[in-house]
């Protein structure tokens, strides 16, 4: 074991909060209410950071059945804007950062949404993170995230809080494509924030998938997920992981039900994975530009 370093400005611990939600279809406002009375939970536990799954506010499934709704065009909404405005100031009022999916609409290209990750804290607005692999699996017909009509994220951000811990966010696929990860950590993410739609069928590959991201960039990986069915059938595992860089967990969230689990991550635990498993150090980049050379496969 080393002795921990902490780099200028950090804590040598971050206590975190994961949400595993059942979410109301196409009710922006009921699981709003859901969002914020979870925030407040959270902070209660002294949490200082609190994870939602991936289109929280709207269910993920929506977009399967539009007749039954509003399009996801009609149910985006830009950041900031009414609801990143009202999750940001229970914020601020809890010292809390908050990391919530909904879908967005582009401020800057007309006719554009993204499945999108809101970032926020108590100083406000952090940041955005849009979802860069759209779904479309021919094992799940009803998921076809570019038929609903999201356009692909192009930037793949590391944020540092104010408690000088830096955070990655991926959005679900993203997630199972392991070049996301790696980037996000050799940015220089201590945490990698994960928010999905985990259907039931994959929950096994998500346990083993999530541990083997920890493991090989050696970071915290906090994961969550809803619960429950969605329209088109699609039923979600809940499942909430929190893993040490070691790919041990942390904490778990039961199966089946909605829940919030809680865990306090420590800086020493990093620097000890990092320092006996040094795979970001070991890296080789100049060895692997094969991999920019041969397109996706049709």
């Amino acid at each position: 074991m080393v002795k921990a370093f902490l780099r200028p400005g950090m804590n040598p611990t971050l206590t975190v909060a994961v949400v595993q939600l059942e979410a109301k279809m196409a009710d922006k406002d009921a699981n709003l209410r859901k969002v914020l009375d979870f925030i407040e939970k959270a902070a209660a536990k002294k949490a200082e950071l609190v994870v939602f799954p991936e289109m929280c506010l709207t269910g993920y499934t929506c977009g399967a059945e539009l007749e039954k709704t509003a399009t996801l065009f009609e149910l985006a909404e830009p950041i900031p804007g009414p609801s990143a405005n009202s999750i940001t100031k229970a914020a601020r009022e809890n010292n809390i950062y908050v990391i919530v999916g909904m879908p967005e609409v582009s401020t800057e290209f007309l006719g554009q949404i993204h499945n999108s990750a809101l970032f926020t804290g108590p100083e406000g607005i952090v940041g955005v993170y849009r979802k860069i692999h759209l779904v479309n699996f021919p094992s799940f017909p009803t998921v076809r995230e570019t038929h609903w009509g999201f356009s692909p994220g192009t930037e793949i951000p590391v944020w540092k809080i104010k408690q000088g811990w830096k955070i990655g966010i991926n959005i679900c696929y993203d997630q199972g494509c392991p070049e996301i990860p790696r980037i996000q950590a050799i940015k220089g993410a201590d945490v990698i924030v994960c928010i999905s739609a985990g259907p039931t069928e994959l929950k096994d590959a998500w346990y083993m998938t999530n541990q083997v991201r920890a493991m090989e960039n050696t970071v915290f990986i906090v994961y969550s997920n809803f619960v429950g069915k969605q329209w088109g059938n699609v039923s979600f595992f809940g499942g909430a992981m929190i893993i040490k860089p070691t790919g041990e967990f942390e904490a778990k969230g039961p199966v089946d039900e909605e829940a919030m689990i809680t865990a306090r991550l420590e800086a020493k635990t990093l620097s000890n994975a990092r320092a006996s498993w040094p795979a970001l150090r070991d890296r080789r980049p100049w060895m692997y530009t094969e991999i920019t050379r041969y397109p996706p496969l049709s």
